[in-house]
């Protein structure tokens, strides 16, 4: 299974970016970047998380989940940034998020 860092890794050189280049789109230091992709940092404030996302063209929701990009396809792109905004939410602004959906119906 690949940890976050290795997806990062793999969409960067697909992309065809250095680290330092991806660092300066997304933001956060060279030195971030290399810790993240070797696995010494695991988890993203998510505001970093969405800016390395947007730099790799890609979503925070493939990126966390490593989901391969026809499965994330597979959902339409309004239901894709539904479940982003969602997942980026604590617990307690879920259970609002989910009142406020359930209250639109």
């Amino acid at each position: 299974m690949t940890h976050l860092g290795e997806r990062i890794r793999a969409r960067r050189r697909e992309l065809g970016l250095s680290q330092g280049k991806l660092a300066q789109m997304a933001d956060v230091t060279a030195s971030a970047i290399s810790q993240i992709e070797s696995g010494a940092i695991r988890t993203l404030k998510n505001d970093t998380l969405s800016r390395l996302a947007v730099a790799l063209q890609t979503t925070a929701l493939e990126l966390m989940a490593g989901l391969p990009s026809e499965a994330a396809a597979a959902l339409p792109g309004d239901e894709q940034r539904l479940l982003e905004c969602y997942r980026n939410l604590d617990l307690p602004l879920r259970e609002i998020a989910l009142k406020l959906i359930k209250a639109l119906q």
